[in-house]
């Protein structure tokens, strides 16, 4: 039997048409609902096999970046193995050299892959395999006991002077000049600024990448495009900015010509059983796409999409609930407010890149129970509910990616302790990662007040067997975390190569899935 001619659609369109035709379609192909099995057949149907394979290559992927800053502790959130194992044997408490630690050892909870969690975190429990932890990283060296707003995991070769290529990194950040945020040069764009870019390539129309400039004190973060074009992100100073920059927006998207309807709906009836077991899929991929898409007198659309930042009564409770509120000189926006604003934005596909800065307290001679748990309920609740939204979306938590950052730096187990030292916690979640804790922390021996600490960071195969030392020797490096993050956001190699202190640093596999 002949098989029908495969002779792509788009020769069908009237060429003063195609350029349209081709952003309509890759707009609703790339919706995360659209099954992968249907993308691809229509997508080689309509342009033929080689734009297929690249049209899957430029799917879009959506990230939140959470900066939480003034050296936040995650004690309760992510217990060490080496400090879950031993609780029997350690002073605990709020002061000096005792571990800031307010669970007994029968309340910790064994969930595998490294993970031990409080009641503070036990919510993790049903995400756990796609949250990848590791702390033992390169440290922040800020001259006030380790404030930066940089941070080396998130522009990797950073240094205090301009060398060759570096560029200052705080010139975008209003307010800049005040106590604790160090003024720092780089030619690493980090996180959100890099896939602002990178999806704006994707898609130029997309509205603008965001940070939530809200934390309460005089401190900031530095979000740094490098040069790029168009990779800075829009600095949204209020609540009322951020409304005034995000009006309510209907969006409906139609094809308007009689012969684009048609070749899209050929192109859809061709993707038969036959074309999808040709690629390795099951009837469920042919049968799933026909509830996902819809035809009316000759015209397709998308599911109009509706995004509306102001919160309705049950958005509140939902996102509010059994998170602390912010404290601070000024108050400006909660983190459950800044997560909802994000996913509302994420599912909406009005943008793509969306960091949020938060801030509860400059702790550093004591830390109290009440300071502790605080910081425990305002990272994991959030997060959880981000996951529990982004999730509900078919298709959309396989391209989303949330990485958590303690902006500047990580401190010791003890009460006592400030930055420069210790922990340096690198939180990563998405569909493409791969959950687990990865590295340790250990009791080393006995002082006054509690105790000193060994830090262990995993090798390449994600086992604490690395002993470092309490300064950045052999700890794992800002670029190797940098690197990470591109990965599973799907940055394209060529593009991370243009940047030479990461260019030549290896993605931490046993992080990723992807």
């Amino acid at each position: 039997m002949t098989r029908p001619s495969r002779t792509p659609r788009i020769h069908a369109i009237d060429p003063v048409r195609r350029r349209a035709f081709m952003k309509f379609a890759a707009t609703v192909l790339a919706a995360p609902a659209i099954p992968a099995a249907l993308r691809f057949a229509v997508n080689e149907q309509l342009f033929g096999e080689a734009k297929a394979f690249a049209e899957e290559a430029n799917l879009p992927t959506y990230f939140i970046e959470m900066d939480l800053r003034d050296q936040w502790d995650f004690g309760h959130v992510f217990v060490p193995p080496g400090i879950a194992t031993s609780m029997s044997n350690l002073t605990r408490g709020g002061t000096g050299d005792a571990l800031p630690f307010y669970f007994t050892a029968d309340q910790i909870i064994t969930a595998g892959n490294g993970f031990y969690l409080t009641p503070d975190s036990q919510v993790l429990m049903p995400h756990l395999g796609n949250i990848a932890v590791v702390e033992i990283n390169e440290l922040c060296t800020g001259a006030i006991h380790g404030h930066e707003a940089v941070n080396p995991m998130r522009s990797p070769g950073k240094t205090r002077t301009q060398g060759p290529g570096k560029e200052a990194t705080w010139l975008g950040e209003p307010g800049f000049g005040e106590q604790g945020n160090d003024y720092w040069y780089s030619s690493t764009p980090t996180p959100a600024c890099l896939h602002n870019y990178w999806q704006k390539q994707l898609t130029p129309e997309l509205a603008n990448g965001i940070t939530m400039k809200f934390i309460s004190r005089f401190h900031t973060i530095c979000h740094y495009g490098a040069g790029l074009p168009n990779s800075e992100l829009t600095r949204i100073q209020s609540v009322d900015m951020l409304m005034q920059t995000f009006p309510p927006t209907v969006e409906e998207l139609t094809i308007p010509t009689p012969e684009e309807a048609a070749a899209f709906a050929k192109a859809l009836k061709r993707a038969d059983t036959g074309f999808f077991k040709r690629h390795g899929y099951n009837e469920d991929a042919r049968t799933t796409h026909e509830a996902r898409l819809g035809e009316a007198q000759g015209k397709w659309y998308h599911e109009p999409k509706i995004v509306s930042l102001p919160f309705t009564p049950e958005e509140v409770e939902y996102w509010q609930d059994g998170v602390p509120d912010q404290v601070g000189d000024v108050i400006k926006a909660n983190i459950w407010e800044q997560s909802a604003w994000a996913f509302k934005l994420l599912a909406g596909d009005v943008t793509r890149s969306v960091a949020l800065e938060f801030d509860y307290l400059d702790v550093h001679d004591t830390r109290m129970e009440d300071v502790i748990r605080t910081m425990a309920a305002q990272s994991v609740i959030p997060l959880v509910r981000l996951i529990e939204s982004i999730k509900a979306i078919p298709g959309m938590w396989d391209r989303t990616v949330i990485v958590v950052y303690s902006a500047d730096g990580g401190r010791t187990p003890s009460a006592n302790s400030y930055g420069n030292q210790g922990k340096n916690s690198f939180i990563l979640a998405g569909g493409g990662v791969r959950g687990g804790y990865f590295g340790d922390v250990r009791v080393a021996g006995n002082t006054g007040s509690g105790h000193s600490w060994s830090y262990w960071a995993p090798d390449e195969a994600g086992d604490p067997t690395i002993e470092v030392s309490g300064d950045n020797s052999r700890r794992l490096s800002g670029a190797r975390t940098w690197r990470t993050l591109m990965k599973a956001l799907r940055i394209p190699d060529d593009v991370i190569s243009a940047f030479p202190d990461v260019a030549g640093a290896a993605p931490l596999s046993f992080m990723l899935n992807v």
